[in-house]
């Protein structure tokens, strides 16, 4: 009986090739008869959960007014209420260890959010509008000065937010509130291009954005110039065959063109579209940290300019070779903090040293540069501080008030590093930044 069982288990059982694609097509065939269907679920479980990161976002509004409004009560009535919000700022980006901005941008939110728009935050503890939806409820509402009318658009605009995209409801938005607000459009941009300005950005990979908030006029006239130029110099290119580029044809993109063009001009006034000319022209003092073995070939780690992130080596090396002056920087081979700089020219040596050793503004959730900044006491000069390394670090004005503020308290037990500690008693200990590196 075992023999005749084990021979029948060892005959081969043959199998359908199809069998896998026709139970996937029966288990979808239960799906919809049964009115389930996976896909539909995830759908909605996405949904739960935009729901839940707007009510948690409505949550965090509140927080944030509620720690301001404690902090100007404790204040009291003759404080300042902009050096207190501007010191709470600091005391969360310190304890939650994010920048100053980033904190000051949640709490301008947050004022908006809870004091003008209550039925926006109702919505989103409610989940019945997305983030960015109220953020463009908010955004274009805030041109009304009136709360009733104010009122009067919030609800008018909250009837169609869950209708359409936030895109399409900036549109709707923003005709809404032109035709209910007090001040005209013509009011509104004259004190929209006092607010005009310039900023840098760092990004990866050694790049950085440039940011023109300017009169929509002029930014259409200059993208449409650069765009020209770049249609020129690549028609040039193209028609004269000796130009002394390396290829007749010029085989950047319109995008990259129109960058470069953007450089020449502002820094040699001549649009010439050569990718190295701006480059060339920039005849600044900018401390450039370059590996001694790197200079040497034996190094693929990359130039730094202190107080910003790394460049590429054949752009640190062209700029070294232009600059009017060199500076060399000296760093501890075991922990690259700055030791000591050097300059042909001596005056402001120490400046020149703690700049170079600070890179930034030494409070923990700044990333100013140290260029911009003030070069203070630790202890003040008119309490017996000494005028050196171990008693000066790089703040820049808006940390350099709040040092002064009462609660806050600032030590340098050692030289270049810096104690912390708010007035609520969290402390916080900054020190110079340095490479990350990599062990084998």
């Amino acid at each position: 009986m075992f023999l005749e069982q084990t021979s029948f288990e060892s005959e081969s059982i043959p199998t359908d090739p199809h069998a896998a694609e026709v139970d996937l097509l029966f288990e979808l065939l239960v799906e919809e008869l049964s009115g389930v269907s996976p896909f539909r679920d995830g759908v909605d479980r996405l949904g739960s959960i935009e729901r839940a990161r707007a009510a948690l976002f409505a949550e965090e509004a509140i927080e944030l007014m509620d720690l301001v409004q404690s902090a100007i009560a404790e204040a009291g009535p003759g404080a300042s209420v902009d050096l207190v919000v501007r010191s709470v700022t600091a005391e969360i980006a310190v304890a939650r260890h994010v920048s100053d901005r980033t904190i000051q941008s949640r709490i301008s939110e947050a004022w908006r959010l809870v004091g003008d728009f209550p039925l926006t935050l109702h919505a989103l503890q409610c989940g019945t509008v997305s983030i960015a939806h109220a953020r463009v409820i908010v955004s274009e509402g805030m041109t009304i000065r009136d709360p009733q009318r104010r009122a009067d658009y919030e609800s008018t605009v909250l009837e169609r937010a869950a209708e359409v995209t936030p895109g399409r409801l900036g549109r709707l938005a923003k005709a809404a509130a032109s035709a209910i607000a007090e001040v005209s459009l013509e009011e509104r941009h004259e004190k929209a291009r006092e607010a005009r300005s310039v900023s840098c950005t760092e990004l990866a990979d050694g790049m950085s954005e440039i940011v023109a908030v300017i009169p929509t006029i002029l930014a259409t006239g200059i993208a449409d110039r650069l765009t020209q130029l770049g249609k020129a110099v690549k028609a040039a290119r193209i028609a004269d065959p000796h130009t002394p580029d390396t290829s007749p044809v010029d085989a950047r993109t319109l995008d990259q063109l129109r960058a470069d063009l953007f450089c020449d001009l502002l820094l040699t006034t001549q649009p010439t579209g050569h990718p190295h000319a701006a480059l060339d022209a920039i005849r600044a003092e900018v401390a450039i940290v370059i590996p001694a073995l790197a200079l040497l070939g034996e190094s693929d780690e990359p130039a730094t300019i202190l107080g910003r992130g790394p460049i590429g080596l054949d752009d640190a090396l062209r700029m070294a070779a232009n600059t009017p002056s060199l500076v060399r920087v000296i760093t501890d081979p075991v922990t690259d903090l700055v030791l000591a700089t050097d300059n042909y020219r001596p005056t402001g040596k120490l400046r020149r040293y703690l700049r170079r050793r600070d890179g930034r503004c030494r409070c923990p959730s700044c990333n100013r540069s140290a260029w911009r900044s003030d070069i203070d006491h630790t202890v003040p000069y008119s309490e017996g501080g000494l005028t050196e390394p171990g008693n000066l670090a790089c703040l820049c004005p808006g940390h350099h008030t709040i040092k002064h503020l009462p609660g806050w308290q600032l030590r340098q037990p050692e030289p270049g590093v810096l104690e912390w500690t708010t007035p609520h008693g969290i402390v916080a200990v900054d020190r110079p930044d340095v490479p990350v590196r990599f062990t084998a």
